[in-house]
């Protein structure tokens, strides 16, 4: 089947200036996934999407190919409108993919295997399953959470109908939430229903350190401190 990597970057970012770009230990941010992409080895192409010069030759002496974002997709959108456009570009080209792995350039520790996992796990599952994602186990259960109305606390959830009970963490159901790590799924469910979640996702489970996302100056640090314990 065809297999196509691609990683949304573009050049504006509202909490870190040219963030896509910044030095991380070193090397640029978006380098790290274009590289893991690179090592998972199931591409045939991997394509960076971005309006942004800069950007789009660091890509290219990473490894990747660019394809310029058209107007409005130059500014801040949803991703999914960003992925529909490369599919329909490579697709005029001549080239259609079965299957698409949307990769953000903000997750600079994640392994090549989680990625080539990801890909072989929606081969596995091809008739029963339209998209995998990544997903680590919770810190903060929503069992806990609420809001606040006059005062007063309103739980988030009707767990414990009238009451609040005090529930050791580890008595109470696992949960995992989406990381943004990987993203895996069906070309049809991009072109058809414009989404990358289907109704039908299979979950590779990854540690908090991995699926550690780049969105703060202050992250920058913690992951190069992360990377020298690695």
């Amino acid at each position: 089947m065809n297999c196509v990597a691609i990683i949304p970057a573009r050049g504006g970012s509202v909490r870190v200036p040219k963030k896509n770009v910044k030095p991380l230990n070193g090397k640029p941010l978006i380098s790290y996934t274009i590289e893991q992409a690179i090592e998972a080895n199931v591409f045939d192409k991997i394509i960076v999407s971005t309006e942004n010069d800069e950007i789009a030759l660091i890509s290219m002496l990473s490894g990747a190919e660019i394809m310029h974002r058209p107007k409005p997709l130059d500014e801040d959108c949803e991703s999914e409108l960003v992925i529909k456009n490369v599919v329909e570009q490579l697709e005029n080209g001549g080239y259609k993919p079965d299957i698409v792995v949307m990769l953000q350039c903000t997750s600079p520790l994640r392994k090549a295997d989680t990625i080539r996992n990801c890909v072989f796990e929606l081969l596995d599952n091809w008739k029963t399953c339209d998209s995998v994602i990544t997903v680590s186990p919770i810190v903060h259960r929503p069992e806990w959470m609420g809001s606040i109305n006059n005062g007063y606390f309103i739980p988030y959830t009707d767990t414990w109908g009238d009451t609040i009970k005090l529930v050791a963490s580890q008595d109470l159901p696992k949960l995992y939430s989406q990381n943004g790590c990987v993203y895996a799924f069906k070309r049809n469910l991009i072109m058809d229903e414009g989404l990358v979640i289907g109704s039908k996702t299979k979950t590779i489970i990854i540690d908090e350190k991995e699926a550690f996302d780049i969105d703060l100056s202050i992250d920058f640090v913690i992951a190069e401190k992360l990377m020298l314990e690695k």
